[in-house]
């Protein structure tokens, strides 16, 4: 029987080949190298497993500091000694230790581990992630990918260079003429594609209304994302009452708790799913059952993580029904991926199918590239 003998964190700086701006500010660029948090889980007769998360603390509040640390004070001295396969045992100790509280608690930190553990347990069982959750689906998942707030003229060029991508995530920055132009600029360049138009909470009610009147006749708009901030929820009914598309709760919505609530509030048509913020696979495909039965739509995202959380992400939703492509950005974000391995064409990834997370994780990009904080020595 397999146990936990070791874990490891690595904070690693991968830099972006272009800016990303969103509607709460910057997130990167080639200059700024992001920061995100590998862990490697290792069994005693030499079975390991990895996780990731990227620390993006303008969208949550997670730092590089504090995934860190809390893996390495709380959730690790938990791990040792354990048979990763008693997976529900794990979640129990860790969720005691640090309790979700209302919403949710600590969950990049725990999504990094949970990963791992699920890496490792496939490697162990000899299958890949999905057959744990009852297998694919989908043997292909086709991306979106983002467009960073910017000019109307450089928004549209960047969505023409991605062709043949079929839908893009437009960012706006809350100001509904400016944003009216982004879209427009967008649409034309590639008329045929679908546009998820994504606020990051930078919307008051009316403007998102506004915003929406204004583009009605873009009939390739499918939906908007989290028009406003991630506490108001009844901002959220208010534009959902009026709004003629789908609104998608992101941010507003960290667990399956929380979109118990929000199906209740009748705040959301749909829910956009991401493995950091749920705290691992398993809650977020709670959040889908939640979901299903009270008839929320279903939008696959993720934080720009890199390889290791980018084909996690692929392997959950290769399980479920997506209503629109995965808005997985690293493939044309990230400068590297750090794994080996990943089939990708035409904006199409493969679904692995060998064991556990069906790579191979470049262990010595990740150690070659450490984040320098004082904090982290």
């Amino acid at each position: 029987m397999s146990k936990i003998s070791n874990v490891e964190i690595y904070p690693t700086a991968i830099a972006m080949k272009d800016v990303f701006t969103i509607g709460t500010g910057f997130v990167g660029d080639s200059d700024s190298a992001g920061d995100h948090i590998f862990v490697k889980i290792t069994t005693d007769d030499g079975y390991s497993g990895w996780g990731e998360q990227r620390a993006l603390p303008t969208w949550s509040y997670e730092t590089t500091e504090s995934i860190s640390s809390t893996i390495r004070f709380h959730i690790a001295p938990l791990l040792l000694g354990k048979n990763p396969l008693n997976l529900n045992e794990i979640r129990s100790l860790i969720d005691h230790a640090l309790k979700p509280a209302v919403s949710n608690g600590h969950p990049f930190a725990k999504a990094a581990v949970d990963i791992a553990l699920y890496d490792l347990c496939g490697k162990i069982l000899n299958v890949p992630i999905h057959s744990i959750f009852g297998g694919k689906q989908h043997n292909e998942i086709p991306l979106s990918y983002a467009l960073s707030i910017d000019t109307p003229e450089i928004m549209a060029l960047k969505a023409k260079a991605l062709f043949p991508c079929s839908c893009y995530k437009v960012k706006v920055a809350g100001n509904p003429i400016e944003d009216e132009d982004r879209i427009l600029a967008i649409h034309e360049a590639v008329p045929q594609a679908k546009l998820w138009i994504d606020a990051n909470q930078s919307y008051t009610p009316s403007n998102a209304l506004e915003l929406l009147k204004r583009v009605k006749d873009i009939r390739e708009i499918y939906c908007i994302e989290q028009p406003v901030s991630s506490q108001d929820w009844f901002g959220m009914k208010r534009v959902r009452e009026s709004a003629a598309i789908p609104i998608a709760i992101d941010e507003g919505c960290f667990s399956y708790y929380d979109l118990g609530k929000i199906a209740r509030l009748e705040c959301a048509d749909a829910v956009v799913l991401k493995i950091c913020k749920s705290g691992g696979l398993l809650d977020c495909l709670k959040s889908v059952y939640v979901a299903e039965a009270n008839a929320l739509e279903l939008l696959g995202s993720g934080l720009t993580e890199a390889g290791v959380g980018f084909i996690a992400s692929v392997h959950l939703f290769s399980t479920i029904d997506l209503v629109l492509p995965a808005e997985l950005n690293a493939p044309v974000f990230l400068d590297a991926l750090a794994i080996d391995g990943a089939e990708i064409v035409d904006h199409v990834v493969t679904v692995p199918d060998g064991p556990g997370l069906g790579i191979s994780v470049n262990e010595d990009y990740i150690k070659e590239h450490p984040l320098t904080s004082n904090s982290l020595k």
